[in-house]
C-alpha cells in the first residue's frame, strides 16, 4: 500500500506542475499517467497493469503507457546493480538458486529453468530462450495462498537446475524460496526457512505482508533473529 500512496502522490505533483506551467510542460502528463497507473496496480489492480506476457516481455501498449516509469525503474535497477557488492545469485539447494534479475550474459550454463517473479521488467533474451517460467508479482507483494502453493508445486516438478529471481532477489524471491523449503521438508518452520535463506543470501528480506501470507499457510512462529542479533527483521 505504501508504494501505491508514494506513486499516487508523485503522479499528482507532476500533473499539477504540468497543468500550472502549461506549454511544452504538458508533456509531463505522460509520466504523471504512468506513475498513476502504477499506483493503481498497488491499490488493487495488480500485475495486469504491467501487461507482462508468458514469454517474459511487457505488451507494447503497456510499455508505451508506462515508459516514463519503466525508464526510471531501469535506471534505479542498474544503479543498484552497479554499486551493490551483493553477488548476483546464491545456491539455495542442490538444484535451486536464488538471486536478482540477470543480464543476458550472466545466465549460468547450468540453469535449466528460469523462474521470473518480476512483473515490471522485460526478461533479457537469453534468460527466456529456454526453460522460462513467468510468475509475475508486484514488488513488495506476494501471490495469494492458492497461487503460491501452485507455484511451489510447479518448481518442485521441474527437472534440472532452477533459478528463481525477482528484481534484487530479496522479498519476492525470499517469499517463494521459504515456501519451497517448507513444502520440500528442508525447513520445518518459517523461522527455520528464514534463517536458511539468510545464511545463503544475507540481504534477503520479507515485508510484513509477505510474512503474513506465509504464516497464513504454515502458521505463525516466533520472530526471526537476523545475523546481527536484531529481532523482527522479517
Amino acid at each position: 500500500m505504501k508504494y501505491g500512496f508514494a506513486f499516487a502522490i508523485l503522479a499528482i505533483l507532476i500533473a499539477i506542475y504540468a497543468v500550472r506551467e502549461g506549454g511544452w510542460l504538458y508533456l509531463l502528463l505522460w509520466p504523471a499517467l504512468s506513475f498513476a497507473l502504477v499506483s493503481i496496480a498497488y491499490f488493487g489492480a495488480g500485475v495486469v497493469i504491467f501487461g507482462k506476457q508468458p514469454n517474459g516481455t511487457l505488451s507494447i501498449g503497456r510499455s508505451v503507457l508506462l515508459a516514463p516509469f519503466l525508464v526510471y525503474l531501469n535506471l534505479v535497477w542498474h544503479a543498484i546493480r552497479y554499486f551493490s557488492r551483493e553477488t548476483a545469485y546464491n545456491q539455495l539447494t542442490d538444484n535451486v538458486f536464488i538471486g536478482r534479475r540477470l543480464l543476458s550474459h550472466e545466465r549460468a550454463s547450468n540453469f535449466d529453468h528460469i523462474v521470473d517473479l518480476t512483473c515490471e521488467f522485460n526478461e533479457p533474451p537469453s534468460l527466456r530462450e529456454s526453460g522460462y517460467i513467468s510468475f509475475p508479482t508486484l514488488d513488495g507483494h506476494y501471490a495469494d495462498k492458492e497461487t503460491l502453493l501452485r507455484r511451489v508445486a510447479r518448481i518442485a516438478e521441474l527437472d534440472g537446475t532452477v533459478y528463481i529471481h525477482c528484481a534484487q532477489g530479496h522479498g519476492r524471491t525470499a517469499t517463494l524460496a521459504i515456501a519451497y523449503l517448507i513444502q520440500q521438508g528442508i525447513s520445518k518452520t518459517i523461522d527455520d526457512a528464514v534463517n536458511y535463506v539468510l545464511e545463503r543470501r544475507p540481504n534477503a528480506h520479507l515485508g510484513r505482508a509477505q510474512r503474513a501470507i506465509l504464516e497464513s499457510i504454515y502458521g505463525a512462529s516466533n520472530k526471526a533473529i537476523n545475523r546481527s542479533g536484531e529481532v523482527g527483521r522479517f
